[in-house]
């Protein structure tokens, strides 16, 4: 259709507003709360603007365009009423802007200046409120509250969680949380970014530097394997915070608080910032060329009895020049699945794990089934897509996991079973609630990365692999870490080579009991405490080996403690680098700091290490190489079908599972108190009822042959059954052994 708008024609669609044409031409209105992504209500009255044949000025933000509308968003008729809104909104808006984090992008100052008087006729006293505590992350001044209603409406639109609400009348109208509660949602930092004014704020942010002293560079997130987009803003080389960069296709105009705030460790005083190595039993300073030239000499006399584990965080720069260093040398024993105990299924693994799907498209999907994983926690941007396509196409979600996970969305079916019972729930799908799948229908299937935790992970891919090929469903395999993508198509496993490519020098085990007397660990970007699926076994491999080689930034007790030589590597922000995402989506990173003292990038260690080897690969060449690997990447779905495996064993075992704690899930992630403040840092051990233990009874577990004493908080639960959970956040001194295991109890 044909509208008018300040005298000039423009074409606009059926159920279009008046402010989606305009900003969609780049004509300005001003609004408060109007926002694209929210739904509608009007309430400012900011966005007031003339209409041909209309009694009295017209809000562009709730008004659809007709044929032949004339309107008018300059002139007399619209600035009086926008004036006139403006003065409104300014009778208790305090005179903050020299102490507010918002100033020089308040959206109130800008339309202040722009569409407000140069004086005010108010002549009372301005109205105060008493700023609540909401959490570690959100600070709030909320006097300076306008009552946009936007922090609510995305908390009841997007986030899922009514956290924030609107109480009161009149000039007693206030936002508040219920009963003084802390915000939970794994999304509540967006409201900083909705807030027009400086009511809500970043508290890491806040009084730490002024928004014109900002440097704004881009870079991705480093925590999920979704590649989140984001800009830094850096002042003085170090990060002030992290906001959302639009993208359409993964995170839209959202952040996740881990995203958000997940820089803060960075200038933890845990960072190792010199080149180290032990002498006497002690770590002390060194020169780098000096351990370059020493750890070439400990590749050659170790190899190939040396077992290499990288982390998937790591970049593809980075993982494509340390498999090609350790396999021109002879060291095969290559891997980044730290986390996992089962490797049967790898031969029949996809050349990389992704999605199966545009994430845009889970809005198409009929049924979606969960395979344990906890969505809202593990993966807050996915969960809106999930809100969306429920919303939106009445999609029907079910979940099947080992924990009962809260989820921010609803589901039509949220069953709860030990690891053992899940397998049996999915290969007997005819005779269960999975029987209303059909196979005519949109179906797919999210299998997490909690699963690749467990002993039994081989049966459950089986499993959820066949139950997907005959219902005709997509499988959606979402990775462990930011790159764990990236590293399956660089080789960081020990029977593939870059691209996929056999490595016919493949030894049939697992990189922990690949050697039993291993003469030599290089450990990258790991931290043996925290990354294994086995703390113990690792820290006596370590203890047994004649030599260890790490490359962290963050020290820990076991690295001081049976580290040779450690290399102070830079953190993510602080390196450049290409992540493969779950929706095999190649994303470059720069540095957006400078590295510390003498940390360097991961990269720059390992060029260093190769040429002391007599290996020279440029940087040219790396990318390229890899930009080849990945053009000859070819998937045709994700099953990962096993033969001849065994049938689940009867319900007469004890398991014990962890928790997979998304928060905590890297080394900076682990040193980000505020986060580790939240609601979701609490550590305990939970126990089936019909044990009939007290909670205030000391737990040890047996565990093959070795006793663990568990010294936590003690719960109870009915599901699943003979399961025992734990669950740990942070840099926890509790000794856990294996992630999943069959356990006795005292």
């Amino acid at each position: 259709m044909e509208i008018f708008i300040n005298d000039n024609k423009h074409e606009a669609f059926d159920n279009e507003t008046i402010i989606q044409v305009t900003d969609r031409l780049n004509i300005h209105i001003p609004r408060f709360c109007y926002h694209k992504r929210l739904s509608i209500v009007a309430s400012c009255r900011m966005c007031l603007i003339e209409v041909e044949g209309a009694k009295f000025p017209q809000p562009a933000c709730s008004t659809l365009v007709r044929e032949g509308m004339k309107i008018k968003t300059t002139g007399s008729v619209t600035e009086d009423a926008q004036k006139s809104t403006m003065e409104f909104l300014l009778i208790n808006h305090p005179l903050d802007c020299p102490v507010c984090d918002q100033a020089g992008e308040c959206e109130l100052q800008d339309v202040s200046l722009d569409h407000g008087d140069y004086k005010s006729n108010y002549n009372e006293m301005k109205r105060t409120v008493i700023d609540k505590d909401i959490g570690s992350l959100v600070s709030t001044e909320m006097t300076r509250c306008i009552h946009c209603s936007r922090c609510v409406r995305f908390g009841e639109e997007v986030a899922g969680i009514k956290e924030l609400g609107m109480t009161g009348r009149g000039e007693k109208t206030k936002i508040e949380t219920f009963v003084n509660q802390s915000l939970t949602s794994e999304l509540s930092g967006n409201v900083i970014d909705l807030c027009p004014v400086g009511a809500l704020n970043n508290n890491l942010y806040k009084y730490s530097a002024r928004t014109w002293d900002l440097e704004q560079k881009n870079s991705i997130s480093f925590n999920d394997c979704l590649g989140s987009n984001i800009y830094y803003h850096i002042y003085k080389n170090s990060i002030k915070r992290a906001v959302p960069k639009e993208n359409e296709q993964i995170n839209l105009s959202w952040l996740s608080d881990r995203d958000r705030f997940g820089h803060e460790g960075i200038e933890s005083n845990e960072r190792i910032l010199l080149p180290m190595i032990k002498e006497n039993n002690k770590l002390i300073q060194s020169d780098l060329n000096s351990l370059y030239s020493i750890t070439a000499e400990k590749i050659k006399e170790f190899s190939p009895n040396t077992t290499a584990i990288m982390s998937a965080q790591s970049s593809c720069e980075e993982m494509y020049l340390y498999q090609k260093i350790l396999r021109e040398n002879g060291i095969t024993n290559i891997d980044h699945r730290t986390k996992e105990c089962d490797f049967r299924y790898q031969e029949n693994y996809p050349v990389i794990p992704s999605f199966d799907i545009k994430i845009n498209d889970l809005a198409k999907m009929d049924n979606i089934i969960l395979v344990n994983t906890n969505i809202s926690k593990e993966f807050p941007i996915l969960s809106i897509y999930l809100r969306n396509a429920i919303k939106n196409n009445s999609t029907n979600v079910f979940s099947l996991a080992t924990y009962n996970y809260s989820e921010n969305f609803d589901t039509n079916i949220n069953e709860i079973f030990s690891p053992t019972d899940l397998v049996r729930y999915l290969r007997d799908s005819a005779n269960n609630q999975l029987a209303s799948i059909e196979s005519n229908h949109k179906n797919l299937i999210i299998l997490g990365p909690s699963s690749t935790h467990l002993k039994n992970y081989t049966e459950i891919l089986n499993s959820t692999s066949n139950f997907a090929k005959l219902t005709n469903s997509k499988l959606a395999l979402l990775g462990d870490l930011s790159n764990s993508s990236g590293a399956w198509a660089m080789g960081i496993i020990p029977h593939r080579l870059p691209g996929g490519i056999q490595c016919d020098k493949y030894k049939e085990k697992n990189y922990v009991s690949a050697y039993p007397s291993n003469d030599m660990f290089i450990v990258y970007n790991l931290e043996p405490e925290y990354d294994f699926s086995n703390d113990i076994e690792i820290l006596d491999k370590l203890k047994k080996s004649k030599y260890n080689i790490f490359f962290s930034s963050y020290i820990t007790d076991a690295i001081e403690k049976y580290a040779d030589i450690v290399f102070p590597l830079a953190v993510q922000q602080e390196s450049t680098g290409t992540h493969l995402n779950t929706n095999k989506q190649l994303q470059k990173s720069e540095a957006v700091i400078l590295p510390k003292e003498k940390a360097k990038p991961g990269l720059d260690f390992l060029h260093n290490i190769s040429k002391a080897l007599g290996l020279d690969i440029s940087n040219k060449q790396i990318s390229q190489d890899i930009s080849k690997i990945l053009s000859s990447i070819n998937i045709t779905d994700n099953y990962v079908i096993t033969e001849n495996l065994r049938v689940p064993k009867e319900k007469d075992i004890l398991e014990k599972y962890i928790i997979r704690s998304p928060n905590t899930n890297n080394p900076t992630l682990r040193r980000c108190e505020s986060l580790l403040n939240t609601h979701d840092a609490d550590n305990f051990m939970s126990l089936p009822m019909d044990m009939n233990i007290t909670e205030d009874k000391k737990v040890t577990l047996t565990e093959h042959s070795k006793q663990i004493k568990i010294n936590t908080n003690i719960k109870t639960h009915s599901k699943p059954e003979n399961t025992i959970l734990l669950k740990f956040s942070g840099r926890y001194k509790q000794k856990l052994g294996s992630c999943n295991s069959v356990i006795d109890i005292e």
